[in-house]
């Protein structure tokens, strides 16, 4: 009587990149200019090991630009309006 074939072993998926998952997380909650460097140098990672998480670098890095865009206009506006206000004495 044969017994069954054994079965192959599991494939494990590949661990997400480090770096990945701190652009995502400096991008959007710390620190923006972080997070598109953290995502650069996530990418060449991943390239060179075979990791995960290409898409949570290319995010990081989405929203590390927007944010950054974002608060450097919020900075033009408030020198602005600090300019107005205090030209006005």
């Amino acid at each position: 009587m044969p017994g069954h074939p054994p079965y192959p072993p599991h494939a494990y998926p590949a661990p997400f990149n480090t770096y990945a998952i701190l652009a995502l997380v400096l991008g959007a909650m710390v620190f923006p200019p972080l997070g598109i460097y953290f995502a650069k140098k996530a990418k060449e990672q991943i390239a060179w090991t075979g990791e995960r998480g290409a898409e949570l670098a290319t995010a990081g890095a989405v929203v590390g630009w927007i944010f950054t865009i974002f608060y450097g206009l919020m900075i033009v506006v408030w020198c602005g309006a600090a300019a107005v206000f205090l030209s006005s004495e």
